[in-house]
């Protein structure tokens, strides 16, 4: 009975996290689902719609044109260390105790147990000649239960040893946000005999409709007595505001050069941006859960004004805006029908509304010897991780149906990805 009481506890602190929070994000979606497919290792090649959000310079190079695409969309999600494949071989059983002590040995070396979701969207990506348009939304969220949580809810207080211990549930944390961004691309060649070579700008417009963090202040289990108590304080955007909680205008800005066989590019995204949450439009919401021996309680308290809220909550919010990345990229047209590429990305902030690593050091390949069936594979060394990535295209005149997936571990957890685009003219 006290273990139950206990996890129950700690879980209706788990669940008033999740459902305090609104999803996150970062700014224009990736709509070429042949990026994906080369674990976005395409800054010197990318044509068409998908040079939008990666390098505006491509639309200025020979191979873009005219190209549209409608919705497409790339799903995220992750568990990591312990994933839902790991419960799943033990459906309709009791977990043993080894595989638990097991998970947690896991959980404890990785500095807890996170967890992310995340969808893009972009309602439509066109090109017409050197201009291209997109408007994307792109809603994510990302959540860290720490070693203490995940032991009380593996074996409540007492159930690890058989006797009653401490625990801290502190380091509990919460991210999310959504933002809907236009941007306006266009690219402007630039005459060189022997070479192709443009260079492009990016002009983007966000709105953000929603943003929560939460981080325990204080978490406790103790032995003797028995007690659990939990602050959980989370700022989250008012629900009246959702239409517009936040907004700002950025800039990227491109170069491309092609010369015979060889290919290079350079990016920066977010050259300039202002974006930023207005916090007249958020609300503070502590969340608070209490237990003892033959009492419990809990407390999710009225909205209270966001300058109300602890100064880590404040800075969290802060922290929730875009930063400077570098993109560099080369490849090589090794035949016709095969061209091999690499690119180095790097952001210059650790504190960023993200959803691709802070660095990114990988090679792709593209092989369109099939015709009608073009195929892309990638890997990459990305922050504390690596990324596999593969796709393929029916091309069917100007009809082209892309899908990609990948696998990712790393500074945001570990990940896989699949991405669906119908599109015309591009990929």
């Amino acid at each position: 009975m006290r273990t139950n009481r206990i996890v129950v506890s700690v879980a209706l602190v788990a669940l008033a996290i999740l459902g305090s929070t609104a999803p996150a994000s970062a700014q224009l979606a990736n709509a070429s689902a042949a990026t994906l497919g080369l674990s976005g290792n395409n800054t010197a090649t990318v044509r068409g719609f998908g040079a939008i959000s990666v390098n505006p310079a491509g639309l200025g190079m020979p191979g873009s044109g005219f190209s549209l695409s409608f919705a497409p969309i790339q799903i995220r999600s992750g568990l990591d260390p312990i994933r839902l494949g790991d419960f799943a071989d033990f459906q309709d059983m009791v977990i043993p105790a080894a595989t638990k002590e097991a998970w947690l040995s896991e959980i404890v070396a990785n500095g807890g147990q996170t967890g992310s979701a995340g969808l893009d969207v972009s309602a439509i990506a066109a090109t017409f000649g050197s201009i291209g348009f997109q408007l994307s939304t792109v809603v994510a969220m990302d959540l860290n239960l720490p070693a203490g949580i995940a032991e009380a809810l593996l074996f409540g207080n007492g159930g690890r040893t058989g006797t009653a211990s401490d625990l801290s549930l502190a380091g509990a944390s919460v991210n999310g946000a959504a933002v809907t961004t236009g941007g306006l691309s266009i690219a402007i060649p630039i005459s060189n005999p022997g070479a192709d070579v443009a260079i492009g700008a990016t002009v983007k417009y966000s709105v953000g409709h929603g943003v929560a963090v939460g981080r325990t202040t204080t978490g406790t289990v103790t032995a003797n007595p028995i007690t659990v108590d939990v602050d959980f304080p989370v700022v989250h955007t008012n629900e009246d505001e959702a239409a517009n909680s936040g907004s700002g205008v950025g800039l990227d800005v491109g170069f491309m050069l092609k010369q015979g066989a060889l290919s290079v590019g350079a990016s920066v995204q977010n050259v300039l941006n202002t974006f930023e949450w207005d916090t007249s439009k958020l609300d503070y919401r502590p969340v608070e859960a209490d237990f003892s021996t033959g009492s419990s309680s809990s407390r999710v308290d009225d909205l209270l004004p966001y300058s109300g809220a602890p100064a880590v909550l404040q800075a969290a919010v802060e922290a929730q805006t875009f930063k400077p990345t570098l993109r560099v990229g080369a490849a090589l047209d090794v035949s016709d029908d095969f061209t091999v590429s690499g690119d180095l990305h790097s952001r210059f902030s650790d504190e960023a509304l993200a959803l691709e690593p802070k660095f990114h050091l990988g090679a792709g390949a593209e092989f369109r010897g099939l015709k009608v069936i073009h195929l892309r594979g990638g890997a990459a060394v990305i922050t504390d991780g690596i990324q596999y990535s593969g796709g393929a295209s029916l091309v069917l005149g100007p009809v082209n149906l892309s899908a990609a997936g990948a696998y990712q571990t790393g500074d945001l957890g570990e990940n896989v990805l699949g991405q669906f685009t119908l599109s015309f003219g591009g990929r």
